[in-house]
């Protein structure tokens, strides 16, 4: 048996490994863990298994300054992404075995559409999960609140997203009652980061401090980089069957991330997500003083439609008071017309008299004896005649 130090060992693989990749090749793996130091970045790829996800292969790869000052813009402009631990990439590597430093694989190039490819795959796979359990559609079927004016927000406090959110809110002169729930808004803790605010969220809101109408996720202010934790199946989840609406402002124009797909409303900026609940509020005011105003326009209709109706009543009452008065006045012209011509004077007036006996008109001739004296009226005097003879 061959016995040999291990320099010699080393070098021996060293050929042997430059003779196996006489040229660079690509390479499927998985980032488990990435690190740049002095320009340069190294990583460790690994490869599982599919169903058991053990590690079955690991390697140390490194992008040195030279390729990664290129490479990284290249891919993030690609993606839309930074490269970070958890993507699969697909690397155009060239293997080397150092006497010193061992196996290393140096990184030439990468295919951003390898990663896209994984990431819609992951993406399809979370969507198809989430409606075979009946879920997705869970937060959008929620009664949306009319006045919605108690907010519970997701976000960061130094956000810009949030800071303009906040800002166009109180410039629009509505009382919105709004409580900041701080969260990481990026990066591989995000989403437990965002899952565990929500839980407060839920808490505060079956507490003192009452219900809210609306969960707000915000994030926007910077460069859309690292979204991949909004199309996780955790954070969707807990949106979905989120026990009210949530909206979700995150500050992408390009995708539609999962956590829009399971959210009651998805509007592209956090300042979108203002000014749809300020033109809640405004439609509402609006609607209440065109209420208002029909409401005016209702009582000034009744009221002329009454003041009409008082005028008749009234034109109605002075004919029919004037109908009395009238009547009145014929009935008294009969009573004085029957005075008048029942008066005494006026009997007189016509050459009749009046027999006076005891101070009282003599009807009857029975009531007279002779010798008796009577008085006699006529219509301009009077004169005494004493009774001679009384017959029938």
């Amino acid at each position: 048996m061959h016995k040999m130090d291990l320099l010699e060992l080393q070098e021996r693989l060293q050929n042997a490994v430059s003779e196996a990749f006489p040229e660079s090749c690509w390479v499927r793996a998985e980032i488990n863990q990435l690190s740049v130091r002095n320009g340069h970045c190294y990583m460790e790829l690994v490869q599982k298994d599919p169903d058991s996800h053990n590690l079955v292969a690991k390697a140390q790869a490194v992008v040195w300054s030279n390729v990664f000052l290129f490479l990284k813009p290249f891919f993030e402009s690609s993606t839309g992404m930074p490269l970070n631990a958890g993507l699969q990439v697909l690397l155009k590597v060239e293997p080397r075995m150092h006497p010193l430093y061992g196996l290393s694989l140096n990184v030439s190039d990468v295919d951003p559409s390898f990663t896209l490819g994984g990431v819609e795959l992951e993406r399809r796979k979370t969507l198809e999960r989430l409606e075979k359990e009946g879920i997705i559609d869970m937060n959008l079927q929620l009664p949306f609140p009319r006045i919605p004016r108690c907010l519970a927000v997701i976000s960061s406090d130094k956000a810009a997203g949030y800071q303009d959110f906040a800002n166009h809110l109180s410039q629009s002169g509505y009382a919105f009652r709004v409580r900041l729930f701080q969260a990481l808004m990026q990066g591989s803790g995000a989403s437990a980061s965002i899952i565990d605010a929500m839980d407060k969220v839920a808490a505060a809101g079956s507490g003192r401090d009452g219900g809210y109408d609306v969960l707000l996720i915000l994030r926007g202010g910077g460069a859309v980089t690292d979204l991949h934790c909004f199309d996780d199946y955790s954070l969707a989840a807990n949106i979905a069957q989120f026990p009210i609406p949530v909206i979700t402002g995150i500050g992408h124009f390009r995708d539609v991330h999962i956590a829009d797909r399971v959210a009651h409303m998805a509007l592209k900026t956090p300042t979108a997500a203002a000014d749809f609940l300020i033109d809640c509020l405004a439609a509402e005011d609006e609607e209440l003083e065109q209420t208002g105003r029909r409401i005016e326009r209702a009582m000034q209709n009744r009221f002329n439609q009454e003041e009409i109706y008082l005028s008749h009543v009234l034109k109605d009452l002075k004919g029919a008071v004037r109908w009395l008065v009238g009547q009145h006045h014929h009935n008294l012209d009969l009573l004085e017309e029957r005075v008048v011509r029942n008066n005494p004077l006026t009997i007189l007036q016509k050459g009749y008299s009046i027999t006076v006996y005891q101070g009282r008109a003599v009807r009857e001739v029975s009531v007279l004896r002779p010798g008796e004296q009577v008085k006699v009226l006529l219509a301009d005097g009077s004169f005494l005649s004493t009774v001679i003879e009384t017959e029938k």
